[in-house]
């Protein structure tokens, strides 16, 4: 029963990562044109940047939990399955956006740039989401316990540990070689 509302939730992703690429390049392929995130100066001053690790933990601590945290409430009401759907399309939706994004300014370089920034954090954080969206969508036949939320808690702290320290290194190396 899990394994097939575990391909639901999948399709849901895919449906809005399908969403995003078809928007990217049907709607606003002129404004993706004119963004800069993936210019060369934009990615030259990157390199050049020295990121200060304190401002920027805060700063992931949290973008990264504003989302957690209205999973975690709004999956206490009657909406959490609701809740779960949108979180999904609309993660797909940015993630198709950004990749088609990249592709149309950079090519394939711009996929491999893609994913040297979701690494190796986005483990962490696929685990830590994919624990706590499957228990509000299976709630209450899945039921939720201490464990489960310090595991959340655990792979969230390390995605975003590593998104601070290690993910900034391992991007201007790629950068450098690009």
């Amino acid at each position: 029963m899990i394994r097939n509302h575990g391909r639901v939730m999948v399709l849901f992703y895919m449906a809005g990562f399908l969403g995003g690429i078809l928007y990217t390049n049907l709607v606003s392929k002129d404004y993706v044109a004119a963004l800069g995130i993936f210019n060369d100066y934009f990615l030259n001053q990157y390199i050049q940047t020295d990121i200060a690790d304190g401002s920027y933990l805060w700063y992931l601590i949290k973008v990264r939990l504003t989302p957690l945290l209205c999973i975690m409430f709004l999956g206490a009401t009657r909406v959490r399955k609701l809740t779960v759907v949108v979180f999904l399309i609309w993660t797909g939706f940015l993630c198709g956006m950004i990749f088609t994004s990249a592709t149309l300014k950079m090519g394939v370089k711009g996929i491999v740039l893609c994913l040297a920034a979701l690494l190796p954090q986005m483990i962490f954080y696929v685990i830590g989401y994919a624990i706590l969206l499957i228990g509000v969508y299976y709630y209450p036949k899945i039921g939720w316990n201490f464990q489960k939320t310090i595991a959340v808690l655990l792979a969230i702290c390390i995605g975003i540990a590593l998104e601070c320290y290690m993910n900034p290194v391992l991007v201007k190396m790629f950068l450098k070689t690009v």
